[in-house]
């Protein structure tokens, strides 16, 4: 009789035990699931899309990208200023006389005039000012592929941190499992109570680790909502992390990056601008023509002739003046200088590329490694443990280990994947988000 109480009394203590723990086990509801994540007493509108539609999102709400577009607009009105002349000055000239009359005041003059350059100063400048054009457009292209590899990292990080989440959930569940294991063989007398320990400790680290894992994947999610510029909506990445190989031969990477380059053809173009605005700045030694053409009225304070009046002006610059000698030394210093900074750009730019080559061709062997062997040798290193521990042939510390090791492991194989997407993203947008250089 007492044995069958003390049965009755063993399960009704693990029945207790066991909701306690399904209590302390249960996470809050997933975002995703949720369709809207609660902050401070107010529900914020989620909205769920793929690494490619997020991308196409970010292209056309990006306040950077957006800003960039302004500039090549603001590049090509100063091209119309360029070809533009100065307005024209329209004029009366009266001379006085003894009379009365206003009609016949004298002799008069009204007409218009205007000043024109040289034909090869305004040539030089508007040569200028179409490059300035091209430097624009190369700008846009360098913003568009940075908020494009920008993104497509940020996205990774967010589909990362949920991948981990759901990881950590596992491994919490298979711990879980350990902990009822241990609990019923030290009530049954077959089990130590250090191994209840043990699982129990391991259990609870697990579900801290989760929080903040949770914490992460709202943080990310931010992240990314700011480099799209969504600001009433949260994106929810939705996809796997899964990878593909390229081909990285590094000559043609680098053939593209200096044949196509948005960087290297802005610099390009802006040492070519610099050039004609030192031709420009050298032209203006020439004379500025003024021209006017009026209607002249003669008055004799007897009778009035009107003819046709017509001056013609030079505006000629004193040869060797300080301020000539000082414009065209000044262009002359800009443009050196600015072909030595992009001599010094490219230079970098270079090397962080071929770098991130050499960064994405070790991570594509390290992938291999995974699939090929360290994944399969956890998982069945893994299953063997747990059937092991229920048999009891090894103890908790050997199995919480195992579970380490294939927490471990799988955490690094995604992460990894993560490296290599955003080394394929550099490459992809020639990179772009490699250097953070305003031009």
């Amino acid at each position: 009789m007492r044995s069958k109480n003390l049965c009755i009394a063993l399960f009704i203590g693990f029945v207790i035990d066991g909701s306690a723990l399904a209590d302390t086990v249960s996470s809050p509801p997933d975002p995703v699931s949720s369709g809207a994540i609660v902050m401070s007493g107010t529900a914020e509108k989620t909205k769920t899309l793929s690494r490619e539609q997020t991308v196409a999102y970010a292209l056309a709400h990006n306040p950077g990208l957006q800003a960039t577009g302004q500039l090549e607009q603001a590049a090509r009105a100063r091209r119309l200023q360029a070809d533009g002349f100065d307005s024209p000055t329209v004029f009366w000239e009266v001379e006085e006389t003894d009379s009365g009359n206003v009609n016949k005041a004298g002799n008069q003059i009204y007409g218009i005039e205007q000043s024109f350059e040289w034909i090869g100063v305004r040539q030089a400048r508007k040569q200028a000012a179409d490059l300035g054009i091209s430097v624009a457009s190369a700008n846009v292209e360098r913003t568009r592929l940075r908020v494009t590899a920008r993104t497509e990292k940020i996205f990774d990080q967010a589909l990362l941190a949920e991948h981990i989440r759901k990881l950590l959930q596992q491994v919490s569940n298979l711990t879980r499992d350990a902990v009822e294991i241990s609990r019923v063989r030290f009530k049954s007398g077959a089990g130590s109570y250090l191994d209840l320990l043990r699982t129990q400790v391991a259990h609870k680290r697990l579900q801290n680790k989760l929080r903040d894992a949770e914490v992460r994947v709202t943080t990310t999610r931010r992240q990314l909502n700011v480099v799209i510029g969504s600001d009433n909506e949260l994106i929810i990445p939705a996809g796997k992390l899964s990878y593909h190989q390229i081909d990285l031969d590094p000559r043609q990477w680098l053939d593209k990056l200096n044949r196509s380059g948005p960087t290297f053809v802005l610099l390009k173009r802006r040492n070519e601008q610099s050039e004609r605005l030192l031709v420009a700045t050298r032209r203006a030694r020439l004379p500025e023509i003024t021209a006017s053409l009026g209607r002249q009225r003669l008055y004799d304070r007897i009778d009035s002739e009107y003819t046709w009046a017509a001056t013609l002006g030079l505006k000629l610059p004193l040869p060797g003046s300080d301020r000539q000698s000082g414009l065209e030394a000044e262009a002359k210093a800009n443009s050196l200088a600015l072909r030595d900074q992009s001599r010094a750009l490219q230079m970098n730019a270079l090397e962080k590329f071929k770098a991130r080559i050499d960064q994405a061709r070790s991570l594509e062997k390290q992938l291999q490694t995974y699939d090929d062997t360290i994944l399969l040798d956890v998982q069945d290193e893994r299953k063997a443990a747990e059937q092991a521990y229920r048999v009891r042939r090894i103890d908790a510390l050997n199995l919480l280990d195992v579970y380490s090791t294939f927490l471990e492991m799988q955490r690094t194989y995604f992460e990894t994947i993560v490296r290599y997407r955003a080394a394929l993203a550099d490459l992809d947008a020639l990179g772009e988000d490699l250097w953070e250089i305003e031009i």
